[in-house]
């Protein structure tokens, strides 16, 4: 006897020895596995002796009565979504409509299990369930393939009822009683056999013993050869059918013929074959393994199920998931893992719900599964072990990989993997030595590989590793990743680190940024099991300098990990006396960090030095810290001061390391450019943005379209900077660069509700704001709550443009720069609801801090905003002077949006 450890076995002693004698009882997990199966009765919560927590129990009462798992699934929980299988349902209702007509159908339903067999006939079954028709259906099952007629034997039990108590509680019962309820029965099958037209003292002396009823005086067994008793058996079977159907049509479903016994097959076979002129439709469901015994005629249909393309994976998933919303993260864990195979979807997605939309474990496999998942493996023999090796492997492997792991013949080997093939587990392109090899299910993959002891995976992740690394270069270069894990796996750190490191390096030149990340990522929580050393920690310093590009990229300046990235790999560069990196690492936090005392003074610090040393690099650092703090504080004219003396280092080799920083200061320059009222040197930088973005780096001409889609929306030129936004918003997609996406969708967004696509417009605002809070990144978020707030008052909703505009402002506290356009924009809702001295207060200190700031072009359009007003109050004088004084301080820019409508309210105020 197999010994066996663990948890279970000791629960299941527990739960034994607190049963009464004749009774059965399971736990909470058990009765999770089998709901619906049973009707049970709870005994509350158990503290039992060796059992920490108390367990939930529950005594099994009886049968439930439904007549499998999806029937049993529905009485819980509902219907599985039907999701997809709109084609096939309409073939199955015109086959259904033709036997009506008296043309006898058969359908054959194929597909791998789960794949929604029974839900598509169970759907089906709905749409024609007007009483019109008899429904009789039966299932097969492995354990009675040697059961003669099985699943015919059920199809007459539900025209009789079965028997309500077992035969050892019949025989304990009295005699009156079990001949009670054996007459009621055959009266049941006597009357169904008139209506069907048979002679009863002829059919029911063969029919009788299939369902249990005992032989009797009035109908005795008949007394003719086994044999002949078998094809006169076989033909009444045949004869009750069809007469039933001529009395009713007649609609008979056989379940899972690939497990059917021989003689039920037989059975169908001659229905498939007699039933051509009945109103009878045969339907059967079968996995691909099975060949059906009859030959295919016109009036027989086979229908394929296929897996579920993504949108239907998704569809389905939102419908079980109902008002829990999954995130996209998680949501596309589901759709990878459960290949489109509809039983999969359902429980993987229940199991996250069970968890509160927690994200998916790496390989986690939802109990529902586990057990049929294990039984499937173990019905493979000893391709059993091949599989698992190929689950170390990965999802997919190639034919001269495996033989190098695992020592096997050739001629043993690839039969091995003809059985997986033909099982169905894998799919193969190409022919043995050529062959690549793909698991079709992630979660057979998971299940082969977590089948396997933790000692003999660390043992095969290890003969990978050194097979890769010895014999297979080509994927050794090509792929770090592959064997960086293979090492982790197998628990060699340094090996793993190595090739994680240069993993991350790959993916960076590749632009692939996200996979750069996670790389760098994985090496950086490997170091931490290695002994402390300052080798070590120099090797730390570089990969987490690494971490913090890829932060900076990926998450944008401002966002919390991005932050926290440079905060932790200063600490640790300032601990190495490396003060060269921690001024660097404080130039990152310098750009999403807001003006501070504390982040001045560094700044202040860091340009006495760099002018003391005269470094070009040092002098370049600290003049980008300190335009950027001007930038945040609203210092227009010292912004233009440290930008002009940062342009001298733009080809500093230091200065390019930060991913984007030319491109970016460009971009800033341009936009504080336009505020300064010069309209040509902002268009001049932005050009030299774009010029100056590597062609070769996406986020580089990101950044760059980014700030163009901005100055565009600036200058009220919203045709052009919708196509700005909606090109770099689809790179920044491309690369995954969220941050990025999240802004130019805001853009994208504002431009479409000035051009009158309000309900377009206003959703991409909403989406693209939900997108930068949940990414942590505040970079001109005033600004652009600001824009929302424009596009609520176009759309009406001047209540809500107001919340929105009063969060803006509250954003624009520490973000200066756009906060003169936050007040107008209040000022302007404020009037809509003929608050005018409010609005008059707004808008007057708007003007008062763009003086203060310098900002021209946020003067000029405040001022426009105020001379309305003051004409609408009847000082018209005074709106006229007003707006005079700032239109004739501009010496350019008079073909702009801004300028126009200055000089068309000022000739209005003249007339």
């Amino acid at each position: 006897e197999a010994d066996v450890f663990g948890e279970a076995p000791n629960i299941a002693a527990r739960v034994q020895a607190a049963a009464e004698p004749g009774t059965v009882v399971i736990t909470d997990a058990v009765q999770g596995l089998v709901s619906g199966l049973f009707v049970v009765e709870s005994r509350g919560a158990s503290g039992l002796k060796g059992i920490e927590r108390p367990l939930q129990l529950h005594r099994i009462v009886q049968p439930s009565g439904v007549r499998g798992r999806l029937e049993a699934a529905a009485a819980v929980r509902g219907l599985t979504p039907f999701v997809g299988r709109e084609d096939e349902l309409r073939s199955l209702i015109t086959r259904w409509e033709r036997s009506r007509e008296g043309e006898g159908q058969v359908a054959l339903i194929i597909g791998e299990a789960g794949i929604g067999k029974s839900r598509l006939l169970q759907r089906f079954h709905e749409l024609i369930s007007d009483g019109s028709h008899a429904w009789l259906e039966a299932a097969a099952a492995p354990f009675f393939q040697n059961t003669p007629f099985h699943a015919i034997a059920e199809l007459l039990r539900q025209l009789v009822g079965p028997a309500s108590l077992p035969a050892a509680d019949e025989q304990a019962a009295s005699d009156g009683k079990a001949q009670l309820e054996s007459n009621e029965r055959l009266e049941q099958l006597e009357s169904a056999l008139v209506h069907a037209g048979l002679k009863v003292d002829e059919a029911i002396p063969l029919l009788a013993p299939l369902i249990n009823l005992p032989a009797s005086a009035k109908y005795p067994p008949p007394r003719i050869p086994p044999e002949h008793q078998r094809r006169r058996l076989l033909a009444m079977l045949v004869e009750w059918v069809l007469g039933a159907a001529r009395a009713l049509p007649l609609v008979i479903l056989i379940e899972d013929l690939h497990w059917a016994d021989a003689s039920t097959l037989e059975v169908v076979q001659l229905l498939a074959e007699q039933g051509t002129a009945a109103h009878l439709l045969v339907l059967c469901t079968a996995r691909p393994e099975f060949h059906p015994p009859w030959p295919l005629r016109a009036h027989h249909t086979q229908i394929t199920l296929n897996r579920l393309n993504t949108r239907n994976v998704r569809d389905m998933v939102a419908q079980i998931a109902a008002r829990n919303a999954l995130a996209n993260e998680t949501l596309d864990a589901i759709v990878e893992r459960t290949s489109g195979v509809p039983l999969f979807v359902e429980e993987l997605t229940r199991a996250v719900l069970e968890k509160g939309g927690a994200k998916l474990s790496r390989r986690e496999i939802p109990v529902t599964l586990h057990d049929s998942l294990l039984a499937r493996l173990d019905r493979l023999g000893s391709a059993k072990e091949v599989l698992q090796i190929g689950s170390v492997i990965g999802s997919e492997f190639s034919y001269e990989l495996l033989r190098a792991v695992y020592s096997l013949a050739d001629e043993d080997l690839q039969r091995e993997l003809r059985v997986l093939t033909d099982a169905d587990l894998l799919n193969v392109r190409g022919i043995a030595p050529q062959a690549n090899y793909q698991f079709k299910h992630a979660l057979i993959r998971d299940a082969a590989y977590e089948a396997l002891l933790k000692s003999r995976r660390r043992e095969l992740h290890r003969l990978v590793a050194r097979s890769i690394n010895e014999k297979f270069p080509v994927l050794k270069n090509g792929n770090p990743e592959v064997i960086a894990w293979h090492w982790t796996e197998a628990g060699e750190t340094e090996c793993a680190i190595a090739e994680w490191y240069k993993a991350g390096k790959a993916a960076e030149v590749r632009s692939a940024f996200k996979e750069g990340l996670e790389n760098y990522q994985h090496a950086v929580e490997l170091l931490g099991l290695l002994p402390g050393s300052s080798e070590r920690d120099l090797h730390e310093l570089e990969l987490r300098q690494s971490l913090v590009r890829m932060f900076w990229i990926t998450r944008g300046y401002s966002a919390a990990e991005t932050v926290q990235a440079i905060e932790s790999t200063a600490r640790l560069a300032e601990k190495m006396g490396k003060l060269a990196e921690v001024v660097n690492l404080m130039v990152s936090k310098s750009f999403g960090a807001p003006s501070s005392p504390a982040m001045d003074a560094f700044a202040d610090q860091l340009l006495e030095i760099a002018v003391r040393e005269g470094s070009p690099t040092s002098l370049a650092f600290a003049h980008t810290v300190q335009a950027i703090g001007c930038y945040y504080r609203g210092d227009l004219g010292g912004f233009e001061t440290h930008f002009t003396a940062c342009l001298a280092f733009f080809d500093d080799p230091a200065f390019r390391q930060f991913p984007g920083l030319p491109v970016s200061m460009l971009g800033a320059a341009s936009l504080n450019a336009w505020v300064l009222g010069n309209v040509r040197t902002a268009r001049k930088r932005d050009n030299e943005a774009m010029a100056s973005a590597d062609r070769n780096n996406p986020y580089d001409k990101a950044v760059s379209g980014m700030y163009g889609a901005l100055l565009r929306c600036l200058l009220r030129e919203y045709e052009q900077a919708e196509v700005f936004a909606a090109r770099t918003l689809y790179l920044s997609e491309e690369h995954q660069l969220p941050w990025l996406a999240a802004l130019c969708l805001c853009y994208r967004g504002q431009a479409c509700a000035q051009l009158g696509r309000l309900d377009e417009g206003v959703s991409m605002l909403r989406q693209g704001i939900k997108d930068l809070v949940a990414i942590e990144s505040a970079i001109g978020i005033s600004n652009i709550m600001a824009y929302l707030a424009s596009a609520q008052e176009l759309d009406g909703d001047i209540e809500g443009a107001l919340q929105t505009v009063d969060k803006a402002l509250e954003a624009s506290r520490q973000e200066l720069f756009f906060r003169p356009e936050v007040l107008r924009t209040r000022g302007e809702l404020l009037l809509k609801q003929a608050q005018t001295v409010l609005a008059d207060a707004d808008f007057r200190e708007s003007i008062s801090l763009a003086r203060s700031m310098g900002a021209k072009a946020w003067e000029l359009r405040t001022t426009i905003s105020l001379a309305r007003l003051l004409s609408d109050t009847g000082r018209r004088d005074e709106a006229r002077t007003t707006l005079a004084e700032i239109y004739n301080g501009f010496t350019e820019g008079f073909d702009t949006a801004d300028l126009k409508e200055a000089k068309a309210l000022l000739d209005q105020l003249s007339a």
